[in-house]
């Protein structure tokens, strides 16, 4: 019979690498900790931005490593993105579009962040993961597990 431990390992051997591949610039940061009393995952605590998006800079917060104009100068590399030019025909440069972005996102929290600050929906990026069902199975192994000790100990 597994013991505890085994049974939190094998569940999160299965769902780290999935939440991993769902978490972009966060998966490196994802990690379990199993002992033979429990499991947790374990996360940066930006993850959430995933889920309920970037919020506006606080003014006095201060400036990350890399700064939000240097991930998104290695998005727009990254996605191949090409700046266009405005109603004046100036075509910024990727340095002068990723300082556009940042700064509206700075002021204005990301896309995501604004639809769900209006009541709209979050992004269900785990929810197809951790699901209710794995849980129960998971519950349902703990249980069966104890159970099939206290019976064992009970018929002694």
């Amino acid at each position: 019979m597994l013991s505890n431990k085994e049974i939190f390992q094998q569940f999160a051997d299965k769902v780290v690498p999935e939440l991993k591949s769902v978490s972009k610039r966060f998966a490196n940061s994802i990690e379990s900790e199993v002992t033979n009393n429990e499991l947790k995952i374990v996360a940066s605590p930006f993850i959430r931005t995933l889920i309920d998006g970037r919020r506006p800079t606080s003014p006095t917060a201060p400036k990350g490593n890399p700064t939000l104009q240097q991930i998104i100068r290695k998005w727009i590399d990254e996605k191949s993105i090409t700046p266009k030019a405005n109603s004046k025909g100036n075509i910024p440069t990727k340095d002068q579009l990723s300082w556009m972005i940042s700064k509206s996102i700075h002021v204005n929290g990301d896309l995501l962040y604004q639809r769900v600050s209006k009541g709209g929906q979050k992004n269900l990026i785990f929810d197809s993961i951790l699901t209710p069902q794995r849980i129960e199975d998971l519950l349902t192994l703990l249980s069966n597990k104890f159970y099939t000790e206290v019976i064992s100990i009970v018929k002694k």
